[in-house]
Formats: C-alpha cells, structure tokens, sequence
C-alpha cells in the first residue's frame, strides 16, 4: 500500500536532496526505497547531488589550478577524486603540476646553447607541442622519427636529462615529455600548438642569437634536407619546409657567405603546395656542409657520414672566361648556332657557355617574345 509523503520528508527532502547523494539519503528515510527516493525528487523539481552546482563549479576555478588532492576532497566533500579531476576537463581547467612524475630537466629551454638551438630546430622540423585538458596533464612536447634516426632521439633524451622512455610504433619512434614549464618556454621562442596546420602568414621565427643560428639550421637539414651527389660525384644540398624558414635560413646563407638560392614552391601534378624548399651544389653546397656540420657537438649519424664525405671531395676548379673567349660570345652567341659556337671555344661545354653568356646579359632566346635573336 503506497505511504504518503509527510511534509516533514519532503522539507527534508527538498534540503538535503541536492547536496547528499541517494545511498545517503536512504538513510534518513528508512521507510523508503532508493527508487522511491528519486521518483518524489523528480516530481518536485530538485537537482540531483551528482549534477555540479555553481558553488562547486566556482571552488574548481578558484582552486582547481594549484590545491593538493587533499584540499579539494576538503572542499568539495561529497565528490570523488576522479570526479573532481573529470569535472575541471569539462571546464576546460588545468593543474598545474610542480615537477614530471618523470625527471627531466624543465630549465632547459630558458638559456641559449648550441645543442638547445639544435633541438630548438629539431622541435620546428619534426618535433610538436600539445595542448592536454586530459585530467589536468601537463602539456606534452613530442618528437617522432623513423626508426633508422633513432640515434639523434637517444642523444636528446641524454640532453635533457630525461627518464622518459622512446616507444615504438610500427617504423617510427616517438619520445614524450609531459612538462608545462617546458612547453611555456617553448611558446616563448615561438613555437605553436599543432604548427603543421597553422598558415604561412601565422609562422614565426624565434629571435636566435647569431651564434647558435648554424646549429638551429643544421636540425632543419638533418630532418627536412637532403645531402646527395650528382653523377660527377659533386655535393648538393637541399632544404625543405615553409616559407618563413626556408625564407630565413637562404638569408642567412646570402648574408654569411653571399651564397644565393631561389625559392621555390614544390608542386605535385600542377597542384601547388606549402612547402618550400631552397638548394645548392658543389662549392656552395660545400661551403655551407663545412660551415653546419664542421665542429657539431648534436647530428643526425646518417647525415654527418654524408657531410663527411662531402668535404672529403676535390671540386675542380672552373676556369674563369677570358676576355677573348667574351668577346666571342658576344660577337657570335646570337647569330651563330650551337655547333659553330662550340667549335670556336672548343674547351668550354655548352651548359657553360649558356651560364657565362646569361652573366653577360645574353640570351640565345628573346625571354619575352619566346623567338630566336638573330
């Protein structure tokens, strides 16, 4: 037979029933069911104990970054661990966390060394940052490579007085460093969340001081470069990546050694793409190999044989034009054709000649009309 509520439960009721939750509750109605509980709360309207009250949700923002454990159980009695921590991810809140439960050296990115610049480029090729509201985590600073470069990994985990382990994943490697004063520091020297979906117009480069510049670029050619030889076993060395780095480092080059490269936008099938990429070959290429990997304290192995070998190789000097040799292309480069030219300057090869006659201002060809010069 079904027992009316007396309006002293349902004063009790309506006090308690937002604050305690349902177990509890049964206590103080020993002739009610859990069941019978609800259902009378539901029809009068009252919050649930289990939903977060804007009291609750105000202690979170107040205190959710900073209190220990033990302090937030204190102030919020009726809630668990677990539910706290479930509760500040939905508000988008953060704890701040003093140390990794991992070591690692979390000052390491506050001063200027030639191994930090180097990995500073490491982190602008092939590393990222992420931003993690998972259970109040710090945000995360990864890396990852394939399994063949796992040498440089090891070398920075070493770097960084790391304890955190390298995992493996199929062909790659990957290396994580939960730290948010390591990632405050690196979004101080410019680096982004989720960088490889940002605009060219969003990229900026980090103020680096003049004598870590070379270890910041040799990264960008140990990830994104490549060091090969052409078919007369000359260097070649290409740079890939956007436009404001690729921008940066042939700059750089041009003001050291006054080393031009033009660059351009890689293409595939038509379709263009944003990315970038600046090259050089034989002296050029084996100046700036020198200049990078000469004296480097942190290197890809597989990259530094291929420098080593390529300031290991004799480049033939080329001779300079004289001025007869100017003056024949000049008299003839436009009037007489490829065979007659080649036979009057018999020592030179025609893809030289091209080069010397376009130093000279001469072209074989009227650029703007496309038509033959005679």
């Amino acid at each position: 037979m079904y027992k009316y509520w007396s309006h002293k439960e349902i004063s009790l009721l309506k006090k308690f029933y937002p604050k305690l939750i349902v177990r509890e509750l049964a206590k103080m109605f020993p002739n009610r069911t859990k069941a019978t509980i609800v259902v009378k709360a539901l029809s009068l309207g009252l919050p649930s104990a289990k939903l977060w009250q804007p009291e609750e949700n105000n202690v979170l923002h107040k205190h959710f970054a900073e209190a220990s454990e033990e302090k937030l159980l204190k102030l919020l009695p009726k809630r668990s661990w677990s539910a706290i921590l479930a509760q500040g991810e939905r508000l988008a809140l953060k704890r701040k966390t003093d140390k990794p439960r991992l070591k690692v050296n979390e000052d390491y990115f506050k001063k200027w060394s030639l191994n930090m610049a180097y990995i500073l480029g490491f982190i602008f090729a092939d590393g990222n940052i992420t931003e993690i509201t998972h259970n109040g985590c710090s945000d995360k600073l990864a890396f990852g490579l394939h399994r063949k470069d796992i040498d440089i990994l090891r070398k920075i985990k070493r770097e960084l007085s790391a304890e955190q382990a390298l995992s493996k994943s199929g062909k790659y490697i990957h290396f994580s460093v939960y730290s948010q004063k390591i990632v405050d520091d690196l979004k101080l020297l410019k680096v982004s969340y989720r960088k490889s979906l940002r605009r060219s117009s969003q990229e900026n480069i980090p103020n680096i001081p003049q004598k870590y510049i070379q270890d910041f670029i040799r990264y960008c050619v140990d990830g994104d470069g490549s060091i090969n030889f052409d078919k007369r076993g000359y260097p070649r060395l290409s740079i890939c990546g956007r436009k404001k780095i690729m921008t940066f480092i042939r700059n750089h080059f041009l003001s050291r050694f006054n080393i031009y490269s033009k660059i351009a936008q890689a293409k595939y099938y038509g379709k263009k793409y944003n990315l970038f990429y600046i090259a050089y070959r034989s002296n050029s290429a084996k100046t700036l190999i020198n200049y990078l990997y000469n004296n480097a304290n942190l290197y890809l192995e597989r990259k530094f044989k291929l420098a080593k070998r390529c300031l290991e190789t004799e480049i033939k000097e080329r001779k300079n034009y004289t001025k007869e040799e100017n003056q024949t292309i000049r008299q003839f480069y436009h009037s007489l054709p490829r065979d007659k030219i080649l036979s009057m300057l018999s020592n030179r090869s025609w893809s030289s000649i091209q080069q010397e006659a376009r130093g000279l201002g001469l072209y074989k060809y009227n650029i703007k009309n496309n038509k033959l010069c005679v």
